[in-house]
C-alpha cells in the first residue's frame, strides 16, 4: 500500500544501509521495521485520545460539532481512509480582544521613536584643533596678566591682592568655561591662597547674551509646536545671563509665570576643549615635577565632573524637585521653585517664577544701615535676625538630614520672600553625602560641644582619608592647636562676629590640607564652602549670632522627630511583631558580629612591625628606573634606525642628487657621509654622540631622580593590614 499526503504518491524511503551500530559500536544489520496494523478499534482510540486531548468533548463524553464541519465521525471516517494524512486544520486560538488592524499597529518595537530626555545624556566631543586654540587663548591671557603683574612689581605696587583682582579681570575677559573654572578655584582654598578665593568669588555673572532665534529655535525643537502654543507674553530679553545659560520670562496657558533657562550653544563642547586643555598642562608641569605627581588628577576629575553636572538641566530639574518636596515635610520656611518637567530637557529647564526681595538687597540694607529700606522690609515680616537663623536651619536640614544639599549658595542665588520665607534657586551645584560623611560630621559637631579637643582632632583627619604619606602627628598637633583657638574665642563674649563663625577654623583647616598636599573630596569642598557663606552671610545679617548654639538647637529639634520615630517603631514592633526587614537586619547583625570577632582576631595576632611603605618606596623607585631605561632604549634605538636609513639614503648618489635639486637647504647635512655607519650599533653609537640627546638623556634622568627623591622623602604610614 503506497501512503498519499493527498497530493498524489508519496515516493519509497530510501533503503538503510545493511549495517548498523550497537551500543555505539559498528553491528549487524538494522532491525527490519515493524509493521503496525491499524484496526477499526484502534483508530477509534486513538482518536478518541486525540480528541480528549484537545478538550473537545463535553461531560458527556460525545464530541461537540466542529464550527469548519467536521465532526468526530467524519473525522474518524477520514482518518480511516488515510491514516498518514494530517488532521484538518482547526480555528483553535480563541478571540482576540483587540480587532486586528488595531493589533496590527502594536506591533512595533518596542524602544520609544523619540527618548526620553533622562535616557539621553549629554555627551560632547572635541578634537585636536579646539584644544589647542583654546589652550592658546589661555596662554595669551595668562602671560598677560603675568606681564601686568611684572609691571606692578617694577612700580612698587605689587601686592596679592592686587594680583588677584588681576587675575579675577583676566578669567572674567575669557567667558564661558573660564568662569566656571574660577568659581571652581574660589572654593578650593586648599589650592589657592585666600585672597585668591576671596577675590574669585567676586567674579560677575552677567555675560553677554546670545541671540534669542536661538533660543526659540530650541525650545520649538524640543516641544514640537509653536512657541506661542505653549508660552504665552514670551519677554525676548533674558533677565539672566550667565556663563552657562540665558534665562527668559513668560506665562503659560493657564497663567502661571515661569523662568525659561535655556543652554548656550556648543557650550559643552567648549568646556570639555578646556578640560583638555587644562589636562594637558597639569600633566606637562606633573612631568616636570613643577607639582607633585597625582596631585591634580582629583582636582581635574572634580572640574569635569562639576562642569558637566551644571549643563544637564535634568538633574537641576530634579534636584530642585527633590529638595522642595523633602523640605517641605520638615520646614514651612524654606521652599524651591515649582518645576515642570513635562517641559524642561537636558538643555531647558522651566521652574516658576519667584518673586521677593534678592538677599543681596537685604544684605545691602543691613550693611548700609538703610532704616527706611529696613523699616518697609519690617512691615513685610521680613527680619534680618530671623532670616539668618533660617539660613543656618537650611543648611544643617540639607547637610545632616536630607538626600542633597545646596552647594552654592551665594546671595544672587536666594530669595527672600514675606514673613522671612526662603527660597533657594539654581540647583546646579549640589552636594550629596554618604553616612559615613554625615556621621563624621555629626562627631565633629557633638566633639565641639563637648569641647573635647582631641575628638574633634580625630574626626578632622577622619574627613581627609585616605591620607597621603605625611607626618600624621605634626598634622594632628597643629590642628589641634586651631582648634583650641576656635573653641576659646567661641566661648568668650568679647569676640568679633566674624570670630562667632567657623570661616576662619575651616579656612585654616584647608590651607594645611594645601600644605600638605592632602587632596580633598568634592563633597567635602562643597560642604565647607556651603557651610563658610551660610555662616557668613547669617553673621552679617545679625552680628551676634552663634551657629554651634543654633547647630544645638536644631539638634535639639531633630532629636524630637527622632523620638517620635524611634518611639513608633518601638510601638509597632512590640504590638505587631518584625518585619521581613527586621529579620534581615538580625541577620547583618549576626554577621558583622562574626565579622568583628575575625577582625579582632588578626589584630590580636598581627606582629608590629610594619615594613609595607618601605617596600613601596623601594618599588616606585626601582618602576621608575626601569620606566628610565626603557624610554632611554626605545628612543636610542629609534634614532638609531632613523640615522641608519638618513645615511643609506644619502650614500646613495642617484637619490642624493634628486634630492639636492629639489631641497638644496640640506646639502649641509649630507656633506659628513660617514663611511663607518654601517649597522645599526654604530648608527645608536652615532646618535648617543649626539649633544641634543644628551641634553634630553640629562634632563630625563634629572626627572626620574627627583621624582624618587620625593617619594623618598615621604613619611612612612602605618597600616593595619586587616581586611
Amino acid at each position: 500500500m503506497t501512503p498519499t499526503n493527498g497530493d498524489g504518491p508519496v515516493e519509497e524511503p530510501v533503503s538503510l544501509p545493511k549495517t548498523g551500530y550497537v551500543n555505539g559500536k559498528p553491528g549487524g544489520p538494522p532491525p527490519e521495521p515493524v509493521q503496525v496494523r491499524l484496526t477499526p478499534r484502534r483508530i477509534a482510540s486513538i482518536s478518541s485520545a486525540v480528541e480528549k486531548a484537545l478538550g473537545q468533548r463535553d461531560s458527556a463524553g460525545q464530541a461537540p460539532p466542529r464550527q469548519n464541519g467536521f465532526s468526530g465521525d467524519t473525522l474518524r471516517a477520514e482518518f480511516q481512509k488515510n491514516p498518514a494524512a494530517p488532521p484538518p486544520e482547526r480555528n483553535r486560538r480563541s478571540k482576540s480582544l483587540l480587532p486586528p488592524d488595531v493589533r496590527k499597529r502594536l506591533q512595533a518595537d518596542i524602544l520609544p521613536q523619540v527618548p526620553p530626555s533622562r535616557m539621553h545624556q549629554g555627551e560632547w566631543k572635541t578634537n585636536r584643533a579646539q584644544m589647542f586654540a583654546r589652550l592658546f587663548i589661555y596662554t595669551w591671557t595668562a602671560l598677560k596678566w603675568l606681564t601686568e603683574l611684572g609691571w606692578d612689581k617694577i612700580r612698587g605696587r605689587d601686592s596679592l591682592e592686587r594680583r588677584a583682582v588681576r587675575l579675577r579681570k583676566s578669567i572674567e575677559s575669557l567667558g564661558g568655561s573660564a568662569v566656571k573654572l574660577g568659581q571652581q578655584l574660589a572654593m578650593r582654598i586648599d589650592l589657592l591662597p585666600y585672597e585668591y578665593t576671596v577675590e574669585l568669588s567676586k567674579m560677575l555673572d552677567r555675560m553677554t547674551p546670545y541671540p534669542v532665534e536661538y533660543a526659540i529655535g530650541r525650545i520649538e525643537q524640543f516641544l514640537r509646536r509653536p512657541l506661542g502654543e505653549v508660552f504665552k507674553d514670551f519677554n525676548p530679553v533674558p533677565i539672566g545671563s550667565a556663563s552657562v545659560a540665558c534665562v527668559f520670562s513668560a506665562y503659560l496657558e493657564n497663567g502661571d509665570y515661569v523662568a525659561i533657562k535655556v543652554r548656550r550653544p556648543k557650550i559643552g563642547e567648549t568646556f570639555v576643549a578646556d578640560c583638555a586643555a587644562l589636562g594637558l598642562v597639569l600633566q606637562t608641569l606633573e612631568f616636570f615635577t613643577f607639582i607633585r605627581p597625582g596631585l591634580s588628577h582629583n582636582f581635574l576629575y572634580d572640574f569635569r565632573q562639576m562642569l558637566l553636572d551644571e549643563l544637564d538641566f535634568s538633574k537641576e530639574c530634579r534636584y530642585t524637585e527633590l529638595f522642595r518636596r523633602r523640605v517641605h515635610k520638615r520646614m514651612d520656611f524654606v521652599s524651591a521653585p515649582k518645576v515642570y518637567p513635562e517641559l524642561s530637557c537636558e538643555d531647558i529647564l522651566v521652574t516658576e517664577f519667584v518673586g521677593g526681595v534678592w538677599l543681596r538687597e537685604l544684605l545691602n540694607a543691613v550693611e548700609q544701615h538703610d532704616e527706611p529700606a529696613l523699616l518697609l522690609l519690617k512691615e513685610k515680616g521680613i527680619e534680618p535676625e530671623l532670616v539668618a537663623r533660617r539660613l543656618l536651619r537650611a543648611n544643617q536640614f540639607g547637610v545632616f538630614e536630607n538626600l542633597l544639599f545646596h552647594a552654592d549658595p551665594h546671595p544672587s542665588n536666594v530669595v527672600v520672600q514675606e514673613d522671612s520665607r526662603l527660597v533657594f534657586i539654581d540647583f546646579g551645584a549640589c552636594g550629596v553625602y554618604t553616612s559615613r560623611e554625615r556621621n563624621i560630621w555629626r562627631q565633629f559637631s557633638y566633639y565641639h560641644q563637648q569641647e573635647d579637643v582631641g575628638r574633634m582632632v580625630q574626626s578632622a583627619m577622619a574627613l581627609l582619608e585616605p591620607l597621603p604619606p605625611i607626618d600624621i602627628d605634626e598634622l594632628s598637633k597643629r590642628l589641634e592647636n586651631l582648634f583650641w583657638e576656635d573653641l576659646n574665642a567661641f566661648k568668650s563674649k568679647h569676640t568679633q562676629w566674624w570670630e562667632r563663625t567657623s570661616a576662619r577654623v575651616w579656612i585654616k583647616y584647608l590651607e594645611l590640607a594645601r600644605e600638605y598636599n592632602v587632596p580633598l573630596a568634592l563633597n567635602t569642598l562643597r560642604m565647607i564652602r556651603s557651610t563658610l557663606l551660610y555662616e557668613t552671610i547669617g553673621a552679617r545679617l545679625y552680628g551676634r549670632i552663634n551657629a554651634f548654639k543654633e547647630h544645638r538647637a536644631y539638634l535639639i529639634t531633630a532629636g524630637k522627630a527622632a523620638r517620635k520615630r524611634v518611639r513608633k517603631r518601638a510601638q509597632d514592633l512590640m504590638f505587631k511583631g518584625p518585619t521581613p526587614d527586621d529579620y534581615r537586619t538580625f541577620e547583618q547583625m549576626m554577621d558583622m558580629g562574626n565579622r568583628a570577632m575575625y577582625l579582632a582576631q588578626r589584630w590580636l595576632d598581627q606582629p608590629p612591625f610594619h615594613f609595607s611603605m618601605m617596600v613601596d618606596k623601594f618599588v616606585y623607585a626601582v618602576s621608575v628606573v626601569l620606566r628610565a631605561m626603557i624610554m632611554f632604549v626605545f628612543f636610542t634605538l629609534g634614532g638609531g634606525f632613523l640615522d641608519l636609513l638618513w645615511h643609506l639614503v644619502t650614500h646613495n648618489q642617484s637619490l642624493s642628487w634628486h634630492l639636492l635639486s629639489h631641497y638644496p637647504f640640506i646639502e649641509p647635512f649630507m656633506v659628513p657621509i660617514a663611511k663607518n655607519v654601517t649597522d645599526i650599533w654604530s648608527a645608536c653609537k652615532e646618535v648617543l654622540m649626539w649633544g641634543p640627546y644628551q641634553f634630553l638623556i640629562g634632563v630625563n634622568l634629572f626627572l626620574s631622580i627627583r621624582k624618587v627623591m620625593m617619594r623618598m622623602f615621604d613619611k612612612d604610614v602605618k597600616t593595619s593590614g586587616m581586611s
